[in-house]
């Protein structure tokens, strides 16, 4: 099949469904891929763009950089044409979900936790650009996107658009001719480009920009998922550039209730301005911001046991002196006399014998009217947590009955599920074995659009807080559908359902008198069939009611009757 045969087809096997963003050198739409089956997004270069060739070249140069790149949070390159007879152009695999900037722009800032799993996710899709030797250069709010669920849980994030990705030590000069263009402000050398919101100071400076470059921008990415604003924002892009050349990095505690310093560490060091003091590779980040998600000040803090005893402030005598040996006694706490003024700094010693003498007396009377048996202990209040220990100032007359030992039990901190949506059943075993979950995770198989073994879910939710080795269920993939029932709808709507299901596509037409034109009379397999996923779904198209050809009524030939013969006269 060919785009003269098929005008509507982009490169014999995409059809443009709807437009989806239009930016500075190439429009992008949604299409359906009726050769292979489901969606994609479809980048077709301007057309007074796509007659320069070296333009051309430049616009499928981040086609040939993501084709070599394979991680389940990066966008799956599909394929790409540059044929004379069409504009240039690229097929990516449709993520759903909408941009982290989209989210945050509707819903606010994400919970500490969310925000933090993004990042992570994100940080594992740079270290797979890494790992093939590629750097992004572009990390920002507007490239990535987040799907969520129905609850709200985010089930998948994915890293996009590789149009400023390069080899690492490049700089964002003019070398790319199609991205270019001159300074618009002091601070920028002529022909660097970059998203000035989140760009590195050494890429703003129009040097090599390697991975701490990408990093620095993951630093400013989790600084917006949690503020709600990139890190180094200021009225104008001139002041926002000199912030990132000059000003310290921006702490997330500042702005944000209950983020734990080890966060503000985090963002910290991925934003400092020399990219030899940043983390050192993505893993090393990943690492950090996994020990922060668990730090202590994320959230309220658990309450005391009502036993065990507070912390005396260290600016209390009692915090200087030695722990009371296991032999000390603990009396009642003994109530001060409403004649009796409170003592204060410099009392005289008469005042302090007096107190002594109250205290001794008041104690032996309520000694001696508890009843026998009775642990003295029991007799506290049960509103006052703490106990009182025995003053210098006051000798301890009164025993105690022996004090049990009280264990105090330690309840470990809870840590975030990680995420292991989109990963094949045995990466995600690894993945959550390596997070202190257990590998015998059950797996409960589910049909759907994925493909086989893939993880499409998790119980609990990625990024739930959960005590460690709690036991995660995966739901994965099985790898098999149902064929969806489109009999009735137009042609192009059957389509869409039908590769919105991962199932392939194949049209043939027929007259029908009862299914109007256009409309589909028919599939095979049939209706709820369960298929394997990427299977091919034969749909039959009404052409509308075939034209009535006039059927010839025979003609039945009449025979002339034979002449009589006249009879000869006799002679």
């Amino acid at each position: 099949m060919t785009d003269a045969d098929t005008p509507t087809l982009i490169g014999g096997r995409f059809r443009i469904r709807a437009l989806l963003g239009s930016g500075g050198t190439a429009s992008v739409y949604e299409a359906i891929d009726v050769a292979a089956g489901g969606l994609v997004a479809l980048k077709v270069l301007h057309p007074h763009l796509d007659r320069d060739p070296a333009l051309r070249s430049a616009f499928l140069r981040e086609a040939a950089i993501a084709a070599k790149i394979s991680h389940p949070s990066v966008v799956r390159f599909v394929a790409a044409g540059d044929g004379s007879a069409a504009q240039a152009w690229t097929a990516w695999a449709f993520a759903p979900g909408v941009t982290l900037s989209e989210l945050v722009r509707v819903h606010g800032p994400l919970e500490p936790s969310a925000g933090m799993l993004v990042v992570d996710r994100v940080l594992a899709a740079l270290a797979a650009v890494h790992a093939a030797g590629f750097v992004h250069r572009d990390v920002s709010a507007s490239n990535v996107l987040v799907q969520r669920s129905a609850g709200g849980e985010i089930v998948a994030v994915t890293l996009i658009d590789f149009g400023l990705a390069n080899l690492p030590g490049h700089s964002a000069r003019s070398a790319d001719v199609l991205l270019s263009a001159p300074s618009v402000d002091c601070c920028t050398p002529a022909g660097v480009v970059g998203n000035p919101a989140y760009a590195s100071p050494e890429h703003l400076r129009g040097e090599a920009v390697g991975v701490a470059g990408d990093l620095y921008q993951a630093g400013g990415l989790l600084h917006f998922a949690l503020v709600g604003e990139p890190p180094f924002m200021r009225r104008s892009t001139d002041e926002t550039i000199r912030a990132h050349l000059a000003a310290l990095p921006p702490t997330v505690s500042v702005r944000v209730r209950g983020i734990a310093v080890d966060v503000d560490r985090v963002v910290v060091r991925a934003l400092l301005k020399d990219p030899a003091d940043r983390f050192p590779s993505a893993a090393a980040m990943r690492a950090a911001l996994a020990a922060a998600a668990v730090a202590p000040g994320r959230g309220p803090t658990a309450p005391a046991s009502p036993r065990a005893p507070a912390p005396a402030p260290a600016s209390t005598p009692a915090a200087a002196s030695a722990t009371p040996p296991p032999t000390a006694t603990r009396v009642l706490p003994a109530p001060v006399p409403a004649s009796v003024p409170p003592t204060r700094a410099g009392a005289s010693p008469m005042t302090w014998v007096l107190l002594s003498g109250a205290a001794i007396l008041v104690g032996a009377l309520v000694f001696a009217l508890a009843p026998r048996g009775t642990p003295v202990e029991a007799q506290e209040p049960a509103a006052d947590p703490t106990p009182s220990v025995s003053s210098s100032s006051a000798p301890s007359v009164v025993p105690s009955a022996p004090q049990p030992r009280v264990s105090v039990s330690t309840v470990p901190p809870e840590v975030p599920v990680p995420s292991v949506v989109g990963l094949g059943e045995a990466e995600a075993r690894a993945t959550l074995a390596a997070a202190g979950f257990p590998s015998t995770a059950q797996a409960v198989a589910v049909d759907g659009m994925d493909a086989a073994g893939t993880v499409v879910s998790t119980s609990p939710a990625p990024g739930s807080l959960v005590p460690p080795g709690a036991p995660v269920t995966l739901t994965v993939a099985s790898g098999f559908t149902a064929v969806p029932d489109v009999r009735g709808e137009t042609s192009d709507r059957a389509q869409y359902v039908v590769a919105s299901a991962g199932l392939g596509i194949v049209v043939r037409q027929a007259a029908s008198a009862t299914v109007p034109a256009g409309s589909v009379i028919e599939v095979d397999p049939v209706v709820g069939a369960r298929v394997a996923v990427g299977s091919r779904v034969t749909m039959l198209v009404s052409t509308g009611v075939a034209a009535t050809i006039p059927t010839p009524t025979p003609t039945v030939p009449t025979r002339t009757p034979a002449p009589t013969p006249t009879p000869e006269p006799t002679p």
